[in-house]
C-alpha cells in the first residue's frame, strides 16, 4: 500500500484516485490523500502529471511507502534569497551581504 500526499489539494487528490482507478488500481482520496495498493506508483503519477500537463508538479519519494505530490515554488517565488555559496537561504538584502561575509567575500 502507498501513500501520495496532494499537499493539502483535494482537488487532484480526486482526480489522481480517478485516474488511477482508470487503470485498474485501488485507489481511495481522502482529502488530500490517496492510498493506492501499488507499490512503486512513482512514473504512473509522473504520467497523470503529463497527460494531464501539470508541469509545475512534482512527485517526491518521502519513504518506501509515501509520496508527495505538489507544485514546486522557487524561493524567490516566496521574496527570499540564497546565497550563491552555500544556499543558506536569507530574507532580505542586508541579511544576504552580512552572511556573505562570513564566507570572506565583498
Amino acid at each position: 500500500m502507498t501513500v501520495i500526499d496532494c499537499a493539502g489539494d483535494n482537488e487532484i487528490a480526486l482526480e489522481l484516485e480517478n485516474y488511477l482507478k482508470n487503470l485498474g488500481f485501488d485507489a481511495k482520496a481522502e482529502e488530500s490523500l490517496v492510498t493506492v495498493d501499488k507499490t512503486n506508483v512513482e512514473n504512473t503519477v509522473n504520467l497523470f502529471l503529463k497527460e494531464t500537463v501539470r508541469t509545475e508538479y512534482k512527485i517526491r519519494n518521502l519513504d518506501s511507502t509515501h509520496f508527495l505530490l505538489s507544485k514546486e515554488v522557487t524561493i524567490e517565488d516566496l521574496d527570499l534569497l540564497s546565497c550563491e555559496m552555500c544556499g543558506y537561504v536569507l530574507s532580505n538584502e542586508i541579511e544576504l551581504m552580512n552572511h556573505r561575509r562570513l564566507h570572506g567575500s565583498v
